[in-house]
């Protein structure tokens, strides 16, 4: 059960982070709010962070009998690299905002 559930958590973690993408491409030049909605939501985004949040809670529970700190470690990848990811392209946003106004 253990390898089912790292299979599925990184399944889920993957598929979270293509969404995340197609979001980040559709919203190139603007800037992402880490607690909203974002201005443009690519079709089927919706749908595939869903299905990607029930991949990770099934991971989760899976390793979940091996030990907590791997179910810690599940739950807390995909939502950490999450916000490094939104972080930098907020950035990215900001300096060209900057950049242009200069």
């Amino acid at each position: 059960m253990f390898v089912a559930g790292i299979a599925s958590a990184v399944i889920g973690i993957t598929l979270f982070h293509v969404a995340l993408g197609r979001t980040l491409r559709a919203n190139a030049g603007v800037r992402i709010p880490f607690g909203g909605r974002p201005r443009e939501t690519p079709p089927g985004s919706v749908q595939m962070r869903a299905l990607a949040a029930g991949l990770i809670v099934l991971g989760a529970v899976l390793v979940g009998t091996e030990g907590w700190h791997w179910t810690l470690m599940v739950v807390a990848a995909g939502p950490i690299a999450a916000l490094i990811v939104l972080s930098l392209h907020n950035r990215r946003v900001r300096r060209d905002a900057r950049s242009a106004d200069a």
